[in-house]
């Protein structure tokens, strides 16, 4: 992940510029720009607004205005039972699974020792680096199913699928980058049963996802429980320097996540926050999501 972000970088201010055949920055779609340039005017003309967003340090659980935002947002979208006890920020997604990720799995006393179980590959190459120690993942191949038109689709195998004393939590990406592969909502529903049923937690990486900033072409349904954790992200949506990484999970993790960020950064930024709260508080930011950006 640390080459790509480096030729990411890099080929901005290369001359001539190469053509991305691969990674790239996400797209600068000229109508979401236009909101978030009229949002920092509305703060600019406001008496304080700016000096505030600059020059104030959030919480280590983020702007408690945005959380609020959220909240409300999925209970009214959805109709998830959480409160602001139930979402912190982080500065980013890449973050967000940094603590996650090193907070479920690796070494626990002298000799356990734990991993995180990815129960279909491939995966969102930027987690391979996460782990503070080696043999961090545990993959399970997937099945492939052939359809029309020279098409196919991975799915979960689940007569594969193993989770044993090892694992300290599941996750996916939904949808999966690069593939753009989605778990279906069938899929879901029985990982979050074994998840349950094992005692770890199940976290599903929403970058790309439902509700925002929807970049996915299948109808899925949004879900979170006590169990589930679920990471999100601005950069999808238009505003990738901001850094701003949305974790959605019971109270005690949400603690957690909190106090990691206190040692790490002392808080989330708060511009990216600053510059979506008004799209999140009107529910504005799910229409642009599915009628623009998607």
């Amino acid at each position: 992940i640390g080459e790509l972000m480096d030729d990411l970088g890099n080929a901005l201010v290369a001359d001539p510029a190469p053509l991305m055949l691969g990674g790239g920055n996400p797209s600068h779609v000229p109508q979401v720009q236009a909101l978030f340039r009229k949002r920092m005017e509305d703060i600019l003309a406001q008496p304080g607004e700016f000096e505030r967003l600059i020059g104030n340090y959030d919480t280590p659980q983020g702007s408690k205005n945005f959380v609020e935002a959220l909240v409300e947002l999925f209970r009214n979208e959805f109709g998830w039972n959480l409160g602001p006890e139930n979402v912190a920020l982080t500065n980013g997604s890449q973050n967000s699974f940094f603590y996650l990720f090193n907070l479920f799995a690796g070494r626990f006393g002298d000799s356990r020792r734990k991993k995180i179980l990815l129960p279909l590959a491939p995966e969102y190459i930027g987690y391979s680096e996460v782990g503070l120690e080696k043999d961090f993942f545990w993959a399970n191949r997937p099945e492939i199913s052939r359809l029309d038109d020279h098409m196919f689709k991975y799915q979960v195998d689940f007569e594969s699928l193993e989770i044993t004393d090892e694992v300290g939590a599941i996750c996916f990406s939904r949808p999966t980058n690069p593939t753009g592969n989605v778990v279906t909502d069938e899929e879901v529903d029985r990982l979050r049963e074994l998840a349950k049923s094992q005692g770890v937690p199940l976290i599903i990486d929403n970058a790309y996802g439902t509700p925002f900033p929807n970049i996915i072409y299948e109808d899925v349904r949004p879900v979170w429980d006590e169990n589930t954790i679920v990471c999100m992200s601005l950069s999808k949506l238009g505003l990738p320097s901001l850094r701003t990484g949305i974790v959605i999970a019971q109270e005690e993790i949400i603690r957690i996540v909190s106090r990691m960020t206190s040692v790490f950064s002392l808080a989330p930024g708060g511009v990216g926050p600053g510059l979506a709260l008004d799209l999140v508080s009107s529910g504005e930011i799910t229409r642009i999501s599915r009628e623009v950006i998607r």
